[in-house]
């Protein structure tokens, strides 16, 4: 059966600086065997001092990319971009498809272009780097959430009380994430039984924050990272709508 890529895209500081990511989350499942080379092919603006590619460099580096799909036959990975800088990821079968690789980054005359590669058979990078764990997949229903918030009329500069649920296996591992969690600075609410689901047992905590999506991504990785270590995960969080120009609703 032909791979038939599922992309995904988020938000996630590297090294400091914001940057978005894009990952094939089908190649999950895609065997490695045969593909053991890590080939990347970096992309970056000309500009002077440019904050980030504009389109005409997008363009360019996503032709650039098509270049290498149809020349090299890799797994496509995904990308990060970081400023005015987008790296491509591929897995190929061997290390001399580099060549091929230098050949096509040196004919893009209008992006300064450049390829590397190295081995990795267990695709390190594809696993801790692009792929997405818990709470980088948050941060892009996060982003969902306050969208269709916005569209009915909420102002997400606005403080209110941000409520995260979140459930664990046992009502130990509960209690102990409870205690944690208020050392964290979150406030703690009344717990939640829910006995449909394997992690049956729940709790409610609570900040005081805005709904722009830097706080909260910040609040839902801090809080998925402590239940992270009771086996715990965040299921859902609510927030009052803020009107434009009125009170909390």
């Amino acid at each position: 059966m032909a791979h038939m890529p599922q992309w995904f895209e988020y938000d996630w500081p590297l090294d400091g600086r914001d940057a978005r990511f894009r990952v094939d989350l089908a190649l999950a499942s895609a065997p490695r065997e045969g593909r053991p080379v890590l080939l990347y092919v970096s992309c970056e603006s000309k500009r002077a001092k440019a904050e980030s590619l504009n389109a005409l460099e997008i363009g360019r580096a996503e032709a650039l990319c098509k270049k290498c799909l149809k020349a090299l036959a890799p797994y496509y990975a995904g990308f990060i971009e970081t400023g005015a800088q987008r790296q491509y990821y591929f897995y190929v079968k061997e290390a001399e498809l580099l060549d091929e690789a230098d050949r096509i980054a040196e004919k893009e005359l209008f992006l300064d272009c450049r390829a590397g590669m190295q081995q990795e058979p267990g695709w390190a990078t594809y696993k801790k780097l692009l792929y997405p764990d818990a709470a980088k997949l948050q941060t892009e229903d996060n982003r969902k959430r306050i969208a269709l918030m916005v569209e009915h009329g909420d102002n997400p500069a606005a403080a209110r009380r941000i409520a995260l649920f979140l459930f664990f296996r046992t009502e130990t591992a509960m209690l102990l994430f409870s205690e944690q969690a208020r050392l964290s600075g979150f406030a703690v609410g009344d717990s939640v039984f829910t006995p449909e689901f394997d992690r049956a047992y729940g709790v409610r905590i609570m900040r005081i924050a805005p709904l722009k999506k830097p706080e909260l991504d910040e609040l839902t990785t801090r809080a998925i990272r402590i239940a992270e270590k009771f086996d715990g995960e965040l299921r859902y969080w609510e927030a009052p709508m803020a009107k434009r120009g009125g009170p909390l609703m």
